[in-house]
């Protein structure tokens, strides 16, 4: 065999996998909120700047607030919508068989500059040592920032599953994905045990007003 029959097998091979993988479920809702309600939203978590903490460790790196009272109308719009996202990624297939009802844990926010990421990692990953996380089944995120949009980046990277057998079960990380750019005022919605990430921002100008701003919770099962 020689160098460029190696070649032709490896990519049979690389195909092979590609054709055994299936698209982590996924579930988008533009223009989520009313105008009005958007741009309140938007207004106070930009007045909260000085509370604002660095979640930078390994791995990540963001301006960070948690459970601030101004993301309310948020929630409560993932409330009243909780049906129709559940539906949505049951229907994908996702393991949502346990959620009875939207049990959401206490939402924190990100607000994104420049070189603002978050490396991939799975939301309820028994590896990293979180507890509460385990029951994890729903990741909820909602995008906010002043128009024009003063960056670029920031979008989610989300892993396909990998149906050849794993020790890590039917939920395995394949090593194609697909990238979704972040909307302003979109729910993203996607199983927690999907591998994802924040794909790096970049904002060479702007005041700290232009950041992406996200408010992340996460649906638990029952």
């Amino acid at each position: 065999m020689d160098d460029a029959d190696r070649d032709a097998l490896a990519e049979l091979r690389v195909q092979a996998l590609v054709l055994r993988t299936r698209p982590a479920p996924l579930f988008v809702i533009e223009n989520f909120l009313p105008k009005d309600a958007h741009d309140l939203v938007l207004d106070q978590l930009t007045g909260l700047e000085s509370q604002f903490w660095s979640n930078r460790i390994a791995g990540r790196d963001a301006l960070a607030l948690a459970n601030p009272q101004a993301v309310e109308p948020v929630i409560a719009e993932i409330e009243r919508r909780f049906d129709e996202v559940l539906d949505a990624l049951s229907t994908q297939g996702a393991p949502v068989n346990d959620v009875r009802g939207c049990r959401l844990e206490s939402p924190a926010v990100t607000a994104s500059g420049h070189a603002s990421f978050h490396a991939p990692h799975i939301d309820n990953d028994p590896r990293a040592g979180a507890q509460a996380a385990l029951t994890r089944r729903i990741s909820l995120v909602w995008h906010a920032f002043r128009q024009p949009q003063s960056f670029t980046g920031g979008g989610l990277r989300l892993w396909d599953y990998s149906e050849v057998a794993s020790e890590d079960g039917p939920w395995t990380p394949a090593s194609t994905w697909t990238d979704h750019p972040c909307t302003d005022n979109s729910l993203i919605a996607f199983s927690s045990y999907s591998l994802h990430e924040v794909l790096p921002v970049q904002m060479f100008n702007g005041e700290f007003v232009d950041r992406r701003f996200a408010v992340v919770t996460a649906a638990h099962a029952s």
